[in-house]
């Protein structure tokens, strides 16, 4: 008889006794893999734990500073820097006053002037009055085209593209007489090779789009092309516009030489960490490099150096310094440290630098890491998932609640070994002794990362979001490549300063100009160089694939191919 006083049939009792088997049975299959998951997470722990890794957040957490010995104790910084303010550096500038330079921004669809009018003709036909004759099928023709257009734009620069927008010019617009060349060739060259013969390379601006050009042709009629280009920002306008900013410049300045710098905010939690103003670090610096080029451009070259030494400082004490290391923060300062080589470069290719700068410049190259830091973050990152996982192991159901519910307890925990496991293995792709990133081990985690989100029982439930892991190394790797080969290159200037020619190999600048040849990030080895033919040299190392391309460029930016000084 059952509970309610009412006899079962034999089948009714067999149904029954199915019921409270398959119910024994789940219960047990539940008890089972909770217990497994639950093992599996404490053998994992006892491992990281034997490894000598602090896994208590509390670790983590920096003592309190004084806000009078502290550069976020000044309001400005935070305000200007700290990400989630009210206002920022950005609004800053966005709202700084000026009557002769368009804010801080160039329309490529804006005004445009003239800076080239190319005539096409036969051979042995006479050119017109005051045109260049140059031969078209002449190897030093393009070379004297681009020295003509060069003289009548002047002297021009890069600067961080978002900053002014294609680059910087001396002279007026007014002042810029258009080139007149007639060129000479048994055969009419299309407009295409016409632009191929005139690339956006001859002129030292920002370049555009794979489908937009700086130069722009525009058919005259009887084989005569019009070329145009955008107004380029000239040095006084944007000089007189970024001089509003000197009470700021010289109050950072002051602030950067507190003896602490701790951002304000809840360090108790992984997840509310302060962490810098992406968008707003970039506009200081991107100002910041303008005003360099600027100042070299006018022959200024302390000046400049003054710029970039601020941009210097900020990193080391701002980002570098930032305790405990964010991923925010140490890619920020990856993406700063290109854009600080970046203008060492064009300082370079200006011939602006002088010795005293030059050796400025080193002792400041010298001491720049971008590999420890990142390494610190992504083990920070790995300690907050941990800490993360630790207090809610269900986490791993996140992605898909419906499913989540039915599955046990223990599938959570095995799935966050899984990815514990990852994180912490994944950091040892980047070595801090060397300063090198293995790119093979980088993607052999990012296929782990993938499988993570694959159906198992055990993976299925992506628990927290993916970084971009591989990314993040490319990115860190080719930045670390250009400060190293930034270096290098103020030593071979030095060389050059003292000799009159560059030397036949980088060994000849140790010990004078150099203590020691950076080695490659990728694969460990010394980086290519070799005297060019013309009286320049050439300087690359060996890109993300590991491979030697004999110093040639990749289709795809930072993944493939050799990277070469300059960038």
């Amino acid at each position: 008889m059952n509970l309610l006083g009412t006899k079962l049939g034999p089948k009714q009792r067999h149904c029954l006794v199915a019921f409270v088997g398959c119910v024994i049975l789940i219960a047990l299959f539940y008890v089972e893999e909770n217990w497994r998951g639950q093992r599996a997470w404490e053998n994992c722990k006892r491992v990281l734990k034997a490894q000598g890794l602090a896994l208590n957040w509390t670790n983590y957490i920096p003592a309190p500073v004084s806000d009078y010995e502290n550069v976020f104790g000044v309001p400005e910084m935070q305000r200007w820097f700290k990400g989630g303010g009210v206002s920022s550096w950005s609004d800053l500038t966005r709202n700084l006053p000026s009557s002769s330079c368009p804010g801080a921004s160039v329309d490529r669809n804006g005004a445009r002037m003239l800076v080239a009018e190319v005539t096409i003709g036969r051979s042995g036909m006479p050119g017109p009055d005051g045109f260049s004759v140059l031969w078209w099928n002449d190897p030093t023709s393009r070379t004297k085209a681009a020295k003509l257009l060069a003289d009548v734009v002047g002297p021009t620069a890069k600067t961080p593209q978002s900053a002014i927008g294609i680059g910087l010019m001396l002279r007026r617009p007014g002042e810029v007489e258009a080139a007149k060349i007639f060129l000479q060739g048994q055969t009419a060259p299309t407009m295409k090779e016409v632009q191929e013969f005139l690339p956006d390379s001859i002129l030292h601006a920002n370049a555009g789009s794979p489908t937009e050009r700086v130069l722009r042709f525009e058919e005259g009629g009887s084989g005569s092309y019009r070329v145009t280009m955008p107004v380029l920002v000239r040095v006084a306008d944007y000089m007189a516009w970024s001089d509003g900013l000197e009470p700021q410049f010289a109050l950072i300045r002051a602030a950067l030489k507190r003896p602490w710098s701790q951002m304000p905010g809840f360090y108790g939690s992984p997840n509310t960490v302060p962490r810098p103003n992406f968008y707003s670090v970039r506009n200081f610096v991107q100002t910041l490099g303008a005003r360099a080029q600027c100042h070299l451009l006018l022959g200024e070259p302390d000046e400049g150096l003054s710029d970039l030494a601020l941009i210097h400082d900020f990193c080391r004490r701002v980002l570098e310094e930032d305790r405990p290391m964010t991923l925010v923060a140490a890619m920020v300062n990856v993406a700063v440290r290109g854009l600080y080589a970046e203008q060492i470069a064009e300082g370079l290719r200006l011939k602006a630098w002088r010795e005293p700068q030059l050796v400025v410049l080193e002792e400041e190259l010298k001491t720049i890491d971008l590999v420890s830091p990142v390494k610190q973050a992504f083990a920070l990152e790995a300690i907050a998932a941990f800490h993360t996982l630790e207090k809610v192991p269900s986490a791993g159901f996140v992605k898909r609640p419906v499913l989540g519910g039915l599955c046990p307890l223990g599938w959570g925990y095995q799935r966050d070994v899984a990815r514990v496991q990852l994180d912490f293995e994944r950091v040892a792709s980047l070595d801090t002794a060397n300063r090198r990133i293995f790119s093979d081990k980088v993607m052999v985690a990012s296929t782990k990362a993938r499988a993570l989100d694959h159906w198992s029982p055990y993976t299925f439930v992506a628990s927290l979001a993916q970084v971009d892991f591989a990314g993040a190394c490319q990115r860190t790797a080719r930045n670390q490549t250009e400060v190293d080969q930034a270096l290098i290159a103020c030593a071979l200037e030095r060389f050059h300063f003292a000799r009159g020619e560059y030397p036949e190999t980088l060994d000849a600048l140790i010990p004078q100009y150099l203590d020691a040849i950076p080695q490659d990030v990728i694969g460990g080895g010394a980086p290519h160089y070799r005297r060019a033919t013309d009286g320049t040299f050439v300087l690359y190392s060996i890109g993300w694939d590991g491979r030697d391309k004999g110093g040639v460029r990749g289709s795809l930016p930072g993944t493939d191919g050799d990277w070469i000084w300059p960038e």
